[in-house]
C-alpha cells in the first residue's frame, strides 16, 4: 500500500477506532487534516484483534508537527498505544478474493433456501 489517498502519508496505527477518532480531532483541531482509515471504520465494525487496527494518515508536509502534537498530547492512554512511526504497515488488508467467497456463499445460503421454501 501506497498511500491511502494521494498526497497523505501513513502517521500511526491505534488498536482503536474511537482512539483514532480522537487522535484525528486533536490533529484537526491544530490545524492538521487527518484520514483515518481501518476495517473497524467500514459497515461492519469489526474491533476485536487486528480488525480494530485503524490507521491515521497525515499530509506529508505535516509529518514533524503532528509527530509532535501526539507527543505532548494529554492522553497517555491513547498516545500509548501508537506504533512506531515507520514507513506504514506492513500486513496487507484482507485480499478482496476472499470478500468475493463471503459473497458467493452467502448468495449459495439465499437461493438454496427460496428453492426449499418454492419445495415445501
Amino acid at each position: 500500500m501506497t498511500g491511502m489517498e494521494s498526497g497523505f502519508v501513513f502517521l500511526a496505527t491505534v488498536g482503536n477506532p474511537n482512539q483514532a477518532l480522537l487522535l484525528q480531532a486533536l490533529l484537526d483541531a491544530e490545524g492538521i487534516s487527518a484520514r483515518l482509515h481501518g476495517e473497524a471504520l467500514g459497515p461492519y465494525r469489526l474491533t476485536l484483534g487486528a480488525m480494530a487496527a485503524t490507521e491515521i494518515w497525515i499530509p506529508p508536509d505535516r509529518m514533524e508537527e503532528a509527530r509532535l502534537i501526539l507527543l505532548a498530547a494529554d492522553t497517555d492512554a491513547v498516545v500509548a498505544n501508537v506504533e512506531p512511526l515507520g514507513p506504514g504497515p506492513s500486513v496487507h488488508p484482507i485480499r478482496s478474493w476472499v470478500w468475493w467467497l463471503v459473497a458467493a456463499i452467502l448468495v449459495a445460503v439465499v437461493l438454496y433456501g427460496r428453492v426449499l421454501i418454492a419445495g415445501s
